[in-house]
């Protein structure tokens, strides 16, 4: 930034026929310095180090939640879920990125963008968040549960007090009795009250919650 101040500058002081030496004076910058930046018809372009950012450890998570018609999360409720994983930054860094994600989607045509589509009574998304919410004069832990069918994007959402095993699985029955019946298959996270462990990279099988 110091580098484009000065050449405006400098490319200012020249219009004026200002003598090399007085603005180099007048800048406290060197003669040559001010005879490198008069022959710079251009502007010098800004770039800086990157830094590692709170948030770069959950991008990917970011743009599926940004990208994907499953999810479509606006800044708040991206950074609402991020504080749930551990993330310790404020909602800046999150808005940022996603400015970088959006100018990146009005790139991409709107082929590559069409969602998969499944067969109604094939697959189901099943998620939820929680909120804190003032009941009766005390502040109250909320968790909304929420299941959409992933043909017909119908929803239904109930809410508890509660986010262990029992309650997920009580949510997940009451839901499917909402939308009318199962799916042949349910898309869900890896709740720790559920899965002990999930390895991607490994071949071994996931351990659940006995």
């Amino acid at each position: 930034m110091k580098n484009l101040k000065e050449w405006a500058a400098v490319q200012e002081l020249h219009k004026r026929k200002v003598p090399k030496l007085q603005i180099a004076k007048q800048l406290g910058i060197s003669r040559n310095t001010v005879k490198k930046l008069i022959k710079l018809k251009e502007e010098p372009k800004y770039s800086r180090e990157h830094y590692p950012s709170k948030v770069d450890p959950y991008m990917e998570l970011i743009v599926l939640w940004r990208t994907s018609p499953e999810y479509d999360f606006n800044g708040t409720r991206i950074f609402r879920e991020l504080k749930t994983r551990g993330y310790t930054g404020t909602i800046n860094p999150i808005y940022r990125a996603l400015k970088k994600i959006d100018e990146v989607k009005l790139d991409i045509p709107r082929e590559a963008t069409v969602r998969i589509e499944t067969p109604p009574g094939d697959q189901a998304q099943f998620d939820w968040a929680h909120y804190e919410i003032e009941v009766a004069g005390r502040t109250k832990t909320i968790y909304c549960f929420s299941m959409i069918l992933a043909a017909s994007r119908k929803k239904a959402i109930c809410f508890s007090l509660s986010c262990n095993a029992e309650a997920i699985y009580e949510a997940i029955q009451e839901l499917y009795e909402d939308l009318g019946g199962i799916t042949l298959e349910l898309i869900i996270d890896n709740p720790k009250s559920l899965v002990v462990e999930n390895n991607p990279k490994s071949d071994d099988e996931i351990k659940y919650n006995e």
